[in-house]
């Protein structure tokens, strides 16, 4: 995700978000595992890579799967997420409005 990495782009995710990083590709759980919970709901196909972002109480906002193609997609996520329009519609209506 060499697209998080442009300054323009980490600036605002380093302001806006705590983020973290997780490898769940190779990851090998118990079916009784607390953590097996937490993958299964964040990303049951095991898809990567994939961007999660949660609200102050844990509830899913947003998600993005297969990466950002450019720094102006980036930016556009942050927007959305930032700036609530989760609310109102999804990112591709968001993305394809602002670009429109």
């Amino acid at each position: 995700m060499s697209v998080l990495r442009k300054p323009e782009v980490s600036a605002k995710f380093i302001k806006n978000y705590v983020g973290a990083h997780a490898d769940f590709g190779e990851l090998e759980l118990e079916d009784n595992d607390q953590l097996n919970a937490m993958v299964k709901r964040h990303n049951p196909r095991k898809l990567r890579p994939v961007l999660v972002f949660l609200d102050g109480q844990g509830k899913e906002v947003a998600r993005m799967t297969g990466g950002l193609k450019s720094a102006a997609d980036a930016l556009l996520l942050d927007r959305f997420v930032s700036e609530k329009h989760y609310l109102k519609t999804g990112f591709s209506e968001f993305k394809a409005a602002q670009r429109g």
